[in-house]
């Protein structure tokens, strides 16, 4: 479910979504860069550290983290059937990008609130 949150809020971020959309997203991915700074890319290493170190993120990114899990949760059916053949998370990143139209209301309307909530 992690790779999934965090497929969904890099997706939000490579599709320009709002500036305060992205200001969160910039705010995990300075809290990775400080919480796992020598954990080596590859093998779900760096996802395994976000995960180690949930309580540690900034309010910032906690908040984005919270918010993109309930997104993940109303997308998770739409995530299997449009991007089964999808194997790791920039694959994952890509189909969601592109299968954004075929995605169901309830999943849309998760994202949508993810990208233009104003915490």
């Amino acid at each position: 479910m992690l790779k999934s949150i965090l497929a969904i809020a890099a997706t939000l971020l490579l599709l320009g979504s709002s500036v305060v959309a992205q200001e969160r997203a910039r705010a995990c991915v300075a809290d990775i860069k400080k919480l796992c700074a020598g954990v080596e890319p590859g093998g779900g290493r760096v996802v395994g550290c976000f995960k180690e170190h949930l309580s540690e993120l900034s309010p910032t990114c906690q908040d984005l983290v919270a918010e993109a899990a309930t997104a993940a949760q109303a997308c998770t059916a739409d995530i299997r059937q449009q991007c089964a053949d999808a194997r790791n998370r920039i694959a994952q990143v890509a189909c969601i990008k592109s299968a954004l139209a075929k995605l169901t209301e309830d999943c849309k309307t998760a994202v949508s609130q993810v990208a233009t909530e104003q915490n």
